[in-house]
């Protein structure tokens, strides 16, 4: 996504954000619902308020629904947000791109044909990065989510739907890395109309300045 490292709102990955619940799916008539599927992995999620600040809290319902022949998993941690200027879009990412360094977050597993109701709450911030005076104009109008999943949770069943929290293991992060990018999965949504109801002009902070020798 373009300029998403420009202008960011990530959030750190905290455990125990996404929880798995035994609440009645996503409701199909909800009108602010998006939807997206790949490869035979399907995600509805109802998106629950309308408006955008600089900094907000958006409450999200989503199914999971696995048409795969194999298992496959995701990781219980919080949403990390990012925000493109230049599509004037706030992606929600589910899940995650690769472990932690130190600490292998508890994988949650969605067996063939089944589907798994969670709520999360994804925490944006949207702030002028470096180099920019203003947003001038490009506030965010539009909200998307991409989730984020194992293809095949085989490899990780050491932190498959575990007790824990996470499992504070480096050496395992490490053995597991190269093949958690390898299997690591992504699909988006469609996008959903947002309001923005922050201030009309940004300014970034000063850069702080040494002192003159």
């Amino acid at each position: 996504m373009k300029n998403a490292g420009w202008v960011t709102g990530a959030v750190a990955a905290l455990l125990l954000s996404v929880s798995c619940t035994s609440s009645a799916p996503v409701n199909m008539e909800e009108p602010r619902r998006v939807m997206g599927m790949e490869n035979e992995v399907r995600i509805d999620a109802e998106v629950i308020g309308d408006q955008l600040q600089t900094s907000s809290v958006i409450s999200i319902k989503y199914d999971v629904t696995n048409h795969r022949e194999t298992t496959i998993a995701i990781a219980d941690l919080n949403p990390e947000t990012t925000y493109d200027m230049e599509t004037q879009t706030v992606t929600v990412s589910l899940g995650a791109e690769v472990p932690g360094h130190e600490l292998v977050p508890r994988l949650i597993a969605i067996k063939p044909g089944e589907k798994k109701t969670f709520n999360t709450a994804a925490h944006i911030n949207i702030l002028a990065g470096e180099g920019s005076t203003m947003f001038r104009g490009r506030f965010p109008n539009k909200l998307q989510i991409k989730l984020n999943f194992l293809g095949d949770a085989r490899p990780f069943l050491q932190v498959v739907d575990i007790p824990e929290r996470g499992v504070h293991d480096p050496k395992l992060a490490d053995a597991l890395f190269p093949t958690w990018l390898e299997r690591n999965e992504a699909i988006f949504t469609n996008s959903l109309p947002m309001r923005w109801s922050g201030p009309k002009e940004m300014v970034a902070p000063p850069t702080r300045r040494g002192r003159r020798g």
